[in-house]
């Protein structure tokens, strides 16, 4: 399938900027779709709008070529492909639906060929076939699941993970500053320390405006986005030696500096901290929600799979898998066949 692809070439098999999936089971990455909708031409998607409420017939013909065809219900098969809630943005574009139509067509001539061939007559291609429907099935199997945990409603049990220890959810503090790096590049430590020397006497000195002479000296290459005025961080967020140096910092427009770090050397002014508290449920709500939501989704996977692999009428041949294995002698790349001799008879799988 990957040679049939690359064969093809992108512009057959690529939908309004999404390049397919090698494997046509695979469903597509809502990050792909996205990008293709931010890149759909307007024209193309006003012609599709205004047909976006038609109805079409399951078996209505979108391309055909004698008794090969690709009709509405191939089309509905394909957008299984691609995430729910990206669907109709895909189908907002004609060129992304005419792309698929052409997709589907052209692998499915290339199936009939295979056919023709005998490929599809070798037992090991017949059992990968089958495996590539388990693929779909299973996929779809998941996505039951995960549906299933998503119709919960979990508002109740956010207010009672809350109310059990809300101490949990405790902010940690946050530091205004605003700063100037004076870097290494083009210069020596030398030559950026007397700098920032210079820097930091103009700032206690009041000669400038500390946002002023961040515009004129400072080499963080943020400063384009926000000037120097950087704005509430955790202390985390700086390099141990700032953060260090902010620690000690209590008075509104108290100054430090010069910090040396790897970067180069940092003149900071403290503006205002915000001491740690205990968030309020709203502000944590969907943060709550979206991490109980994942643990059902695991649990329930996790359940599924325990149950699988637990049944007690499940038995691994484990000498006949022993069989399979290849020895490979890393140092000549010389392979051997295994014996089976040390290999247990088959077992029932633990429990």
């Amino acid at each position: 399938m990957r040679m049939l692809y690359a064969l093809l070439g992108a512009a057959t098999l690529q939908a309004g900027g999404v390049a397919l999936a090698a494997d046509t089971h695979a469903p597509m990455k809502s990050s792909e779709v996205a990008k293709a909708v931010a890149q759909a031409k307007p024209e193309a998607e006003a012609k599709s709008d205004a047909k976006a409420d038609s109805k079409l017939a399951p078996d209505a013909v979108l391309i055909s070529d004698g008794p090969t065809k690709v009709d509405a219900r191939d089309l509905d098969a394909f957008m299984l492909r691609i995430p729910e809630n990206m669907r109709v943005p895909f189908r907002s574009s004609y060129d992304r639906v005419a792309s698929a139509v052409d997709s589907i067509y052209v692998t499915r001539v290339a199936a009939e060929r295979a056919r023709e061939a005998g490929l599809d007559k070798d037992p090991a291609v017949q059992r990968r076939l089958q495996q590539v429907q388990e693929s779909f099935l299973a996929d779809l199997y998941v996505q039951k699941i995960q549906k299933e945990v998503d119709s919960v409603d979990l508002d109740q049990r956010a207010k009672e993970i809350y109310a059990a220890e809300p101490k949990q959810f405790t902010k940690p503090e946050e530091v205004y500053v605003q700063e100037i790096l004076i870097g290494l590049n083009g210069r020596t430590p030398d030559m950026a320390r007397e700098r920032a020397q210079k820097v930091y006497a103009d700032a206690t000195q009041g000669k400038e405006d500390f946002l002023q002479l961040a515009a004129k000296y400072s080499d963080d290459p943020d400063k384009v986005r926000n000037g120097g005025d950087i704005g509430f961080y955790s202390p985390s967020h700086f390099a141990a030696p700032v953060a260090d140096a902010i620690a000690k910092l209590d008075k509104k427009g108290e100054i430090a500096g010069p910090i040396q770090t790897p970067q180069g050397f940092y003149i900071v002014r403290f503006v205002d901290r915000h001491p740690p508290r205990v968030a309020s449920f709203d502000e944590v709500k969907r943060k709550i929600i979206d991490t109980e939501r994942e643990r059902l989704r695991k649990e329930k996977m996790e359940r599924f799979l325990a149950q699988v692999r637990g049944s007690k009428t499940v038995i691994t041949n484990s000498d006949n898998v022993a069989k399979y294995v290849i020895e490979v002698n890393p140092a000549t790349g010389e392979t051997k066949a295994p014996t089976s001799s040390a290999a247990p008879a088959p077992t029932a799988s633990a429990k």
